[in-house]
């Protein structure tokens, strides 16, 4: 099972962080093999929405659970969005950090335990969000996307993560083409090369190769792209809330919101990077799966 402890550095031994959007490392690990995969967090100096794209990377990891010191509501809500398991109030190294979830003495959160922005600046956690209201937390499921070996040499050396099966296209067709090449030089003098039907019978044969290859590819790209879609998390907006101030709409990098009685956002544009969400000042905009 993979984790996440919001870290000071990259190593097991070094300390938890105790902020979650902007923290200095993600410290990964698989609980069964104690594999460690440190991140450095790309998040820290975000002016806004720190909290929701660093659960969006969790979710991009596949991670099943989050322990850290503190989690504000925006990112608290992503998370859960995601199906992420949080726990808060964790301190100590990363290493007994871990061994306390393995060991089953931590238990999840609820909640989130401190406001919006908690990390900017000299910050410090409330003792209590009593009579803070936060939107309605929409839990999901995520299932891992990915997992592939790359597309073999010929077509390239891989496409990222999860895009394939080592088809190995391109050094197939390029060691026939030798060995028909090869066959081609030894017969050459005894019966004047290479007869023309063996090699129809050859390059049929490896454009039936080619065609089933090509299958494989398209199938993989299909499934990856309705993983995809299927995991994807954008942001939505709670109707009652929205007042149509249009400040979600200034701030989305990518012209997906429009104000009409309410604010109105594009599915196919949005990226849920979660600006629209730090902004909106009625906590009407909040993050969900696709």
């Amino acid at each position: 099972m993979k984790v996440a402890i919001t870290s000071t550095g990259s190593s097991l031994d070094d300390q938890v962080d105790p902020r979650f959007g902007r923290c200095a490392y993600f410290t990964i690990v698989e609980t069964e093999t104690m594999d460690v995969e440190p991140i450095e967090n790309p998040n820290v100096a975000l002016g806004g929405g720190a909290g929701i794209q660093s659960a969006q990377l969790m979710a991009e990891r596949e991670v099943k659970a989050v322990l850290t010191g503190n989690c504000g509501p925006n990112a608290f809500q992503t998370l859960s969005a995601a199906g992420i398991e949080v726990i808060i109030g964790v301190s100590g190294t990363v290493r007994n950090v871990v061994e306390g979830f393995r060991s089953g003495s931590l238990s999840s959160t609820q909640a989130p335990n401190v406001a919006s922005h908690f990390g900017m600046g000299s910050g410090t956690a409330p003792t209590s969000l009593e009579g803070t209201q936060f939107p309605e937390q929409q839990i999901g499921l995520r299932r891992g996307i990915g997992g592939g070996r790359g597309i073999g040499r010929g077509m390239g050396r891989g496409m990222g993560r999860g895009m394939g099966r080592g088809m190995g296209l391109g050094q197939d067709i390029y060691q026939a083409d030798s060995q028909l090449r090869q066959d081609s030089v030894g017969q050459e003098g005894q019966a004047g090369g290479i007869m023309p039907a063996q090699e129809l019978e050859a390059l049929k044969a490896h454009a039936q190769a080619m065609k089933q290859q090509l299958q494989d590819i398209n199938e993989r790209i299909a499934q990856i792209e309705s993983d995809s879609l299927s995991h994807r998390l954008i942001a939505a907006v709670n109707k009652k809330n929205c007042t149509a101030c249009g400040l979600c709409e200034g701030v989305c990098p990518v012209a997906a919101i429009k104000i009409d009685t309410v604010a109105i956002i594009d599915r196919a544009k949005c990226t849920g990077c979660g600006k629209c969400v730090a902004e909106c000042p009625q906590g009407a905009v909040i993050i969900r799966k696709a």
